[in-house]
């Protein structure tokens, strides 16, 4: 061995010190999409085989980012079979605004997933008003997908990492469709056909709740 294979005793003092700030900042070792990864490529089988700054884009969605809110899952609820959808807009509004997030946005998420149909279930098995997967919805501490605001608090909480996790509503809204991992590996909205018209129509719905 050389001398010049050694490395430097100052080059081991920054790679220490640099390992010592990752220890103290456990999220920048992991993000929150990245957590659901595995289950999400697990229950979307079928999705295999741009994005720009929504504010660039006439048809772009322009929200705030979410605040920095506590998420807390009510679960004393009993599921409602009779949920009528007023109640469940007053849902949405209040779960949305309490994490920060635009309840016209999730409004349009909701109908895009279930048409606001607290007991759909769809032929992979996602349950619920904003469609979670079991997986995830245990991820998420959603003890009861059936039940409109545990479902939404789940989904919404979900929806909350990938805004912040993305920076930009359309490539979120795409995370949730096709998975975090897809976004990523194209650096936008992935070119899966079902994901693309996804996007288009939660964009649509957003804007009639908006109008």
């Amino acid at each position: 061995m050389r001398l010049s294979d050694i490395p430097s005793v100052s080059s081991v003092l920054n790679r220490m010190e640099s390992l010592s700030k990752l220890s103290e900042n456990p999220k920048s070792l992991v993000s929150f999409p990245d957590v659901l990864e595995r289950e999400w490529n697990r229950s979307h089988p079928e999705i295999q085989l741009k994005g720009l700054n929504p504010k660039e884009k006439a048809d772009g969605i322009s929200l705030p980012f979410p605040e920095e809110v506590g998420f807390k899952s009510n679960t004393s609820l009993q599921p409602d079979t009779k949920t009528k959808p007023n109640d469940i807009l007053g849902t949405i509004e209040s779960i949305a605004k309490s994490q920060g997030m635009d309840p016209n946005l999730v409004k349009a998420m909701v109908k895009a997933e279930s048409g606001f149909k607290p007991n759909a279930v769809s032929p992979k098995g996602a349950m619920g008003l904003m469609q979670l997967m079991p997986e995830t919805a245990e991820s998420l501490g959603v003890n009861d997908p059936f039940d409109p605001e545990d479902n939404i608090g789940g989904g919404v909480k979900f929806l909350k990492g990938l805004m912040k996790e993305f920076k930009d509503p359309e490539k979120a809204i795409a995370a949730y469709n096709a998975g975090p991992g897809a976004v990523k590996r194209y650096k936008g909205i992935p070119p899966y056909e079902e994901t693309q018209k996804y996007v288009n129509k939660v964009k649509r719905y957003y804007k009639d709740f908006s109008s």
